[in-house]
């Protein structure tokens, strides 16, 4: 026999082994593995009982198919309560229950049972806590049914929010860029003329027991544009309402702020204006602001200094001053000074160029190189005219240089004793007068040279990070991006109220996420405040909050731009209770 016949007869015998056993290792290695698990479980449409619960709670669940999980292992067979694992207490085939315990750490949602890698999705059950939707709070009537039919809110941003108290009156003031509240456009305000329309655009003032809108204030068409913030005065029996606007009840000469009485009219002088045609008098004299500076920008900011001035913060880069002497009935003539993001005023509106202007020099000031997205005041000692603290995502001002936050001293300049520093932009942040602590959010992933990864960091007032605040770790349950958190706010006893951009939260030295969707408070050391974190889904950003009441316990304000709370429709503004129900 020839080599090649023997070599073909050696490879053909080692071929048709390999295919033996091959086809026998196929078979032997599909037996490895388990079996699909065939379940026919099905959540019948049926509520939970009880609808409602705390931790702890034994609630019921009705499920068809439960004969198929009876004979798996424990560990085949999860139930979760948004996202949160519930002990199984009892599966009974017989009356299609499957009893549950309500665990700590859960907050309301849908009801889960997951078999193996299969998810069953259920009715929603209400966790009961501490937080709940307040609905005293602009509540309009109950329907046929007996529900509670609350307003809908405003139909766009509402940015701020304002307590005014008046002796044993209290008023709340919110603003932003909504031109409809409760879907209407407009109230009736009695006044000393009669009754005065005004529009529900802007600005509103509401009772804090109920949320109604106030009928005392009297603005008429109000301002014209978005409002950003009310400043009390010193000097004036009112206010300095601030933001994007040229015009106030439709009088012209408004540089994007102007002063406001208590009662929502404009302080306004008749003033003697240029005619250059004597045939017409009536040309004479116009009705103008009497508050006669302002901005060519809205004003981000604004406040009061230790020498009661008017110190405004924003991305404007003009101051303006009307000149009525200079003025026609139909042309406001305004005054020009270059006075970038930052500039000081008399209560009437004069530029103070001792403040970020160099006279000694002639020379002007450039401000800051990117944009300026917030800024808050400290207190000074018991007073609360301290300093003022600016963010954003500039690296110089008037050519010092800044890691996108700085102090400011009293001539507008950075205050050098500050030494904070983010190595990306900072977008907000907020102060508590009582705790005396700053909150600052944004992009950075350090803070004073500490890592920041979830771009939130508290600080101390000297700009100094305050180690015993850690914040835990975030997870998305979305592909939305941005900031993981887009609000923090701390209240008068050291809880945090977190907005922002997540599904869940693990707290510093835990190893189990939390599912909280959007909106949770944390202790003052960054973990989660026991039974204050009950509620369900949140959908938007919170932009600001105000602590106070319902009824005798304690609540919170919230606005901003949202249209979900606790898995209810809601419309940028809710009320929260922060004791039990």
């Amino acid at each position: 026999m020839s080599n090649n016949i023997r070599l073909s007869i050696a490879l053909l015998l080692v071929l048709t082994a390999g295919a033996y056993c091959s086809k026998k290792n196929r078979e032997s290695f599909s037996g490895a593995y388990k079996p699909a698990v065939k379940t026919y479980v099905k959540f019948a449409g049926a509520a939970p009982i009880p609808g409602s619960g705390s931790s702890g709670t034994l609630v019921k669940f009705k499920v068809a198919g439960l004969d198929s999980l009876i004979n798996l292992a424990p560990g085949d067979v999860q139930f979760l309560l948004n996202g949160i694992e519930a002990k199984i207490e009892l599966m009974s085939p017989s009356d299609s229950t499957i009893t549950i315990m309500v665990p700590e750490n859960a907050s309301s949602g849908a009801a889960t049972i997951v078999v193996k890698d299969r998810m069953y999705f259920g009715p929603q059950f209400k966790v009961k806590g501490n937080v709940w939707l307040d609905s005293t709070f602009n509540r309009l009537a109950n329907d046929q049914q007996g529900n509670i039919v609350l307003g809908s809110g405003s139909n766009n941003t509402i940015s701020r929010v304002y307590q005014e108290d008046i002796g044993a009156v209290q008023s709340i003031y919110v603003m932003g860029s909504f031109t409809l509240f409760n879907n209407l456009t407009s109230y009736d305000a009695p006044s000393a003329t009669g009754v005065i329309p005004s529009k529900r655009s802007y600005i509103l003032k509401l009772n804090p027991v109920d949320g109604t809108i106030k009928t005392d204030f009297a603005k008429g068409a109000g301002p014209s544009g978005s409002v950003a913030g009310l400043l009390p005065l010193t000097e004036f029996p009112g206010y300095l309402v601030y933001g994007g606007f040229g015009l106030y009840n439709n009088r012209d000469g408004v540089n994007n702020m102007t002063r406001i009485y208590t009662n929502g009219m404009m302080d306004s002088v008749v003033q003697n204006v240029y005619n250059p045609n004597p045939l017409e008098p009536q040309y004479n004299v116009d009705t103008l602001p009497a508050f006669i500076g302002g901005f060519n920008e809205s004003t981000l900011r604004a406040f009061l200094d230790k020498n009661r001035r008017i110190i405004s913060v924003g991305n404007f880069t003009n101051h303006r001053k009307n000149l009525y002497n200079l003025s026609t009935y139909t042309n406001v003539v305004r005054q020009v000074t270059y006075m970038p993001n930052v500039g000081a005023m008399d209560q009437n509106g004069n530029l103070d160029t001792t403040y970020n202007y160099d006279n000694t020099r002639g020379q002007i000031l450039k401000g800051a190189n990117e944009k300026i997205t917030d800024a808050v005041q400290i207190r000074d000692g018991a007073s609360p005219y301290g300093k003022i603290i600016v963010v954003g995502n500039f690296t110089t001002f008037n050519n010092i240089s800044v890691q996108r936050i700085m102090m400011l001293d009293d001539n507008g300049q950075p205050d050098p004793s500050f030494k904070a520093r983010a190595n990306g932009a900072i977008s907000r942040i907020t102060y508590n007068a009582t705790t005396r602590k700053l909150l600052v959010i944004g992009m950075f992933t350090e803070f004073n040279g500490m890592p920041t990864p979830n771009g939130l960091a508290m600080l101390n007032e000297d700009g100094t990070t305050d180690p015993t605040f850690t914040m835990g770790d975030l997870m998305r349950t979305s592909s939305s991006g941005g900031n993981w958190v887009t609000y923090a706010g701390q209240l008068n006893d050291g809880k945090i109220v977190i907005g922002g951009n997540f599904g869940k939260y693990k707290p510093a030295g835990s190893e189990v996420f939390i599912t909280r969707q959007n909106f949770m408070i944390l202790n003052a050391d960054g973990t989660l405040a026991n039974g204050l974190n009950n509620t369900g889904a949140m959908s938007g950003t919170i932009l600001d909050i105000l602590e106070t009441k319902s009824g005798t316990k304690r609540a919170l304000l919230l606005v901003g731009n949202f249209n979900l709370f606790d898995n209810e429709t809601v419309g940028n503004i809710i009320r929260i209770g922060l004791e039990p129900k």
